[in-house]
């Protein structure tokens, strides 16, 4: 009897040895694999991340992670994939911390403007950031699927208050993704005044339906500070840091 319980208590100790070990492994591959994703992500940004960087292949992004494609593959079904992915990373805890700081501000009218402000001024910081944003983004939603919702949410509140006279929510949208896209492209080759963002944001307001005074007023307010980004992300962690723009 007392054998019986010694041999049933092994065999519980070796299943949870097992057990234990097996959960050990299962952690070193999502490791190894998160690993593995990142590397790509990053080697990505480099590629995209250049005024040339347009067309990207499989291959250069590949090169540049040192990887084979299989392994590109492991993670990415293509070319589309990886962008979509790329944008999430690049601006997911960046507009996080942009919409942090909407509760401070009057309406949506400012909150755009705040908006167009810090992606500008983020463009014209770190020109691979901007450059790779502008690369990413085509075709697809521009600035990635969350910086493209979050902007109707705002347009459609200004619209909703009476703020904003366009038509539709997806008007503004369109005017304010069209006029962000190309003012990077002007920020980025380096051709443009110290206040290029706040002249864009001006004109965007007016495209929108308001005065040219009061879309000018808010535009060269102040910039509050933009909180501290986690870099958590290891494509923001590969980039010097956004956090520091604003007053």
């Amino acid at each position: 009897m007392a054998d019986n319980i010694e041999n049933a208590d092994d065999a519980i100790a070796r299943m949870g040895y097992r057990t234990s070990h097996s959960g050990r492994r299962a952690e070193i591959g999502a490791a190894r694999r998160a690993k593995s994703r990142n590397t790509i992500l990053t080697a990505a940004f480099e590629c995209y991340g250049r005024e040339d960087g347009r067309i990207v292949r499989i291959e250069d992004v590949c090169k540049a992670a040192g990887v084979a494609r299989g392994t590109f593959y492991n993670h990415f079904d293509d070319l589309e994939q990886l962008r979509y992915h790329l944008l999430e990373e690049m601006t997911g805890e960046f507009d996080r911390a942009v919409h942090h700081m909407f509760s401070a501000l009057e309406n949506a009218a400012e909150q755009s403007a705040v908006a167009i402000r810090y992606y500008l001024h983020a463009a014209e910081k770190n020109p691979a950031w901007g450059w790779a944003m502008i690369h990413s983004s085509a075709p697809g939603h521009t600035f990635g699927e969350m910086v493209w919702h979050n902007s109707l949410v705002t347009i459609r509140r200004g619209v909703d208050e009476g703020l904003f006279t366009i038509p539709t929510a997806e008007i503004g949208r369109d005017i304010l993704m069209g006029s962000v896209t190309a003012a990077m492209v002007s920020i980025t080759r380096g051709t443009t005044p110290a206040d290029y963002p706040e002249l864009i944001s001006t004109h965007v307001l007016m495209g929108f339906g308001m005065s040219a005074q009061a879309a000018r007023e808010l535009s060269y307010r102040p910039l509050p500070a933009l909180p501290a980004i986690a870099h958590d992300t290891i494509v923001i962690a590969s980039m010097p840091a956004l956090g520091d723009i604003g007053d």
